[in-house]
């Protein structure tokens, strides 16, 4: 009998490193890596009066997450009809807000202009009344933090079709 266990301790001896790399590839298997994300994703449907005063940007049309179905929305703004672009920048794992935003498409004089968040002021059956924090940058996407302003605007809850809120903390 003793015979037969010193056939087997080289298979033994064999099989540890096999058997480990089996252990690990099961566990990885089972564990999840946390992502780096500050965004919560709702349908318009869920948006209700608590989500009022919160941060957000607004996916227009067709849901863009993960950069597709990149839509544009034309925003009157100083008597100026201005295309904006969404830019979305998430990939299922680091979703960050504050790389979430509307660009235009043309300059203005000599400018882009970039509305990096909506603040949510109230909201009716039809439509979302809302603050853009509008920005502007030059030619070299350098902001001009001086031309920098806040602008009342709202949108028919039709024209939208998710809502990214900022999360808060431990949310």
């Amino acid at each position: 009998m003793i015979e037969n266990f010193k056939r087997l301790d080289p298979v033994c001896n064999a099989m540890k490193p096999f058997v480990a790399y089996l252990f690990l590839l099961i566990m990885g298997t089972n564990s999840y890596g946390q992502d780096g994300s500050d965004i919560r994703y709702f349908k318009v449907s869920q948006v209700d009066n608590s989500f009022i005063g919160r941060y957000m940007q607004l996916d227009f049309h067709r849901r863009s997450f993960g950069g597709l179905n990149i839509d544009t929305v034309s925003i009157n703004l100083d008597k100026r009809l201005v295309k904006f672009i969404e830019v979305r920048k998430d990939d299922g794992y680091n979703n960050w807000f504050s790389q979430q935003y509307l660009q235009s498409i043309d300059t203005i004089d000599g400018n882009i202009l970039r509305i990096s968040k909506f603040k949510l002021d109230s909201l009716s059956t039809s439509t979302f009344y809302l603050t853009m924090y509008l920005d502007y940058y030059d030619k070299n996407a350098i902001c001009l933090a001086q031309k920098s302003r806040q602008v009342k605007y709202s949108f028919p809850i039709n024209d939208i079709i998710e809502v990214l809120v900022k999360s808060k903390p431990f949310e």
